[in-house]
């Protein structure tokens, strides 16, 4: 009982007569010679002595004594509390600095005081943090959801250099951008992972906005939220499908999440987290939902939990101070998404080795796992609960005998039950008085201004990528050697890029060049795609039928860009000849190999008198056209009246189907007769007749 309890006589004067004193009527006497006394200072130390006189014969009897010794709770860096003796003069309980890591909670009722003791506590931290170089070698992260301790913090002059940040104000964070010295894809495997908590992703929900994000990585290496939706956005699934309805799901999260969240995902600069973990920052929630505090409070965590490296003897770094810590991190979602081991979890589990301490505040402690209780051992702080779950959990994680429970359901207001590192078994505390004065308007405006100022300094620049556009300049020899070209391409990929030019003009199957490069299907699928999927676009698949019964095939082809970028790489290479399209040249190129299999000599756009046929053949003074027939018949039959004048022999015409043919043939006969056919003047044939030759099928 302290000094002030005593004061008025009359209580006195009441706890004399309940003293087993000696000298009863001496304590009296004194009591009423404190009347007569005129000095000030005399008369308040007779009092002060009195007090202590009797406090010593009072004994206060409770279930929680004998109290710990003042050598065992003492010794450390902050206050906890009080302890209550029961006898004799009450001390301080503290923790440790280096028992501060394994974290902490405060549990009790609304009201109960736990919001004024974490922010005393984050306050003690940072005052004595502060080194004599005027530097902080702990950051202390407080976690505001009802601005109660903005104002406490924003009103205290000693923590006048803790940032405030309006997190969907102020605050900018490409969640995809890994912290340094992380690999990104493990980084984006380990985001998409904890999405399957944060957004109630399934498996393979989330499999395909990792499978997304990682095309974007190696498209473009810099990517944000919005991008994400819009390469999801453009996929084709069949409706009804697996696939369809994933992509809706994911459509549907991602949008509400830029809705409400834009401002601080869908950028591509972010504030350097690096240089926040060294100060303290108050994160302003007030105008996030619980589903958008959650999605941040996750990616800070795995952010820092990357971040930070780990240390064989943990040395506090960094303080996340959370009041309703229940409410921001929403433990209860872990059920609804099925999710075994929460971050929160995982975080207590791992952040200790990382020198990073979780200091947590709760009112509703049976919604919290078991697993991420037993984890928190520094110190437990537990004010009288208002229901009997929280009771229950108290007492198994507190050890609690049964008149140890029946004395805390009766706890008076600022008394609670403490537990320490040093100190295993529970005590009885009482929380002092403590004087947290909020801010005045013209105070806070003031250090939202200071904070704004830090931020504009802390955000990143544009970000250049580490890739060259293919109107750039040439790579330097450094650059081909670390990245192996452009856009992040391996060089893999950029060896089949290359073959694909060399190889590209005889316009063969894709299944074709997979066994001339030796290698498989799977692979080469593989690196096509990368290759369609990088800048805009490398490279075209196209389908090619050879009519009703002929076999498609697919081939390829380098766009302009493809060659562009080889032409920058110094890979010297042409487009390939012919005109039209892309099946009319693979048409050109395959009819050219059929004689040419046979030991016959072929050009493509062979020119005869100032005219060019799509393929001509010419031997021992033998000269046949052939014309490629996908147009329009009457087209066809002007080329072979111009061919004919040209001076070849006959023309052969290709087609693509037995109906087309039929109708070409009957067109010419009409027009030049039957004589043009028994003059072996001109013939038909189809163009999957090409597709094979003596040597098979090419």
């Amino acid at each position: 009982m302290s000094y002030g309890d005593y004061r008025d006589k009359k209580h006195l004067w009441e706890m004399a007569a309940k003293a087993e004193v000696e000298k009863v009527g001496w304590v009296k006497r004194m009591i009423n010679s404190t009347r007569s006394l005129q000095d000030m200072k005399r008369r308040e130390k007779l009092l002060k002595f009195l007090t202590i006189k009797i406090h010593q014969n009072v004994k206060e009897d409770h279930p929680f004594l004998p109290a710990p010794p003042k050598s065992l709770v003492t010794p450390g860096s902050y206050d906890l509390a009080r302890v209550v003796t029961g006898r004799g003069a009450e001390y301080p309980a503290r923790i440790r600095k280096v028992d501060a890591t394994e974290h902490g909670i405060i549990v009790g009722p609304s009201g109960a005081g736990k919001t004024y003791s974490l922010t005393w506590l984050g306050q003690q931290i940072h005052r004595k943090a502060l080194r004599a170089d005027g530097k902080r070698n702990i950051a202390v992260w407080f976690f505001d959801t009802e601005g109660q301790i903005t104002a406490y913090m924003a009103g205290t002059k000693s923590c006048e250099d803790v940032l405030l940040i309006d997190v969907p104000r102020d605050f900018r964070f490409n969640r995809y951008k890994a912290p340094p010295g992380v690999d990104e894809k493990e980084h984006i495997t380990k985001l998409t992972s904890q999405e399957r908590e944060c957004k109630y992703y399934r498996d393979y929900t989330m499999n395909m906005v990792r499978n997304a994000c990682f095309e974007l990585l190696n498209r473009q290496g810099i990517f944000n939220e919005r991008q994400v939706l819009d390469h999801i956005a453009v996929k084709k699934f069949k409706p009804g499908s697996r696939d369809s309805m994933s992509q809706e799901s994911i459509l549907n999260r991602l949008r509400e999440s830029l809705e409400y969240m834009g401002s601080v995902y869908d950028t591509h600069r972010s504030h350097d987290l690096a240089a926040l973990a060294k100060r303290s920052v108050v994160w302003m929630l007030q105008g996030l939902s619980t589903d958008h505090i959650n999605t941040f409070i996750g990616d800070l965590i795995l952010w820092i939990k990357e971040y930070m490296p780990v240390c064989y003897v943990p040395t506090l770094k960094l303080i996340f101070i959370m009041d309703e810590f229940t409410h921001i991190c929403d433990i209860g979602r872990c059920k609804r998404a099925d999710i075994q081991e929460p971050y929160m979890l995982d975080a207590a589990r791992v952040y200790r080795k990382r020198g990073v301490s979780l200091m947590l505040g709760t009112q509703s402690i049976y919604t919290v796992p078991n697993v991420v209780l037993s984890n928190l051992s520094g110190f437990w702080i537990a004010h009288r609960p208002s229901e009997g779950y929280s009771m229950r959990i108290l007492s198994d994680h507190l050890a609690l005998n049964s008149e140890q429970v029946e004395y805390v359901a009766e706890m008076l207001k600022r008394y609670v039950v403490c537990r320490t590192k040093e100190c295993p078994r529970a005590f009885l505390g009482k929380i002092p008085e403590i004087d947290l004065p909020a801010a005045t308007d013209m105070e806070m405006a003031t250090r939202v201004e200071h904070t704004q100022r830090v931020l504009d300094s802390l955000l990143e620049p544009e970000p250049q990528s580490d890739q060259l556009s293919l109107f750039d300049q040439k790579p330097t020899d450094e650059q081909a050697e670390t990245l192996f070209g452009y856009y992040h391409l391996t060089k893999t990929c950029l060896d089949y890029l290359e073959f694909l030019a060399k190889e590209a003009h005889l316009f063969l199957p894709v299944t074709e060049l997979d066994k001339l490069d030796s290698i498989s299907n799977y692979k080469a699928d593989k690196l096509r795609q990368q290759l369609i999927d990088t800048g805009p676009g490398l490279i075209k698949i196209h389908r090619i039928t050879g009519g009703k019964m002929g076999r498609p095939s697919s081939t390829v082809e380098i766009t302009d860009a493809g060659y562009h970028l080889l032409a920058k790489l110094g890979i010297k290479c042409e487009p390939p000849t012919g005109h039209g399209d892309t099946e009319h040249k693979f048409w050109q190129y395959t009819i050219c190999r059929w004689p040419i299999a046979q030991g016959f000599p072929a050009k493509i756009e062979q020119w005869r008198n100032g005219k060019a046929v799509d393929v001509g053949v010419e031997w021992d003074e033998r000269k046949v056209a052939v014309e490629i027939a996908l147009g329009k018949l009457d087209k066809e039959l002007e080329n072979f009246v111009s061919d004919l004048e040209a001076g070849w022999d006959k023309i052969i015409f290709a087609v693509l189907t037995d109906e087309k043919l039929k109708k070409l043939k009957n067109k010419i006969i009409e027009k030049f007769g039957r004589k043009s056919l028994e003059e072996e003047k001109v013939a038909f044939m189809r163009l999957k007749t090409f597709l094979e030759t003596k040597d098979g099928h090419i």
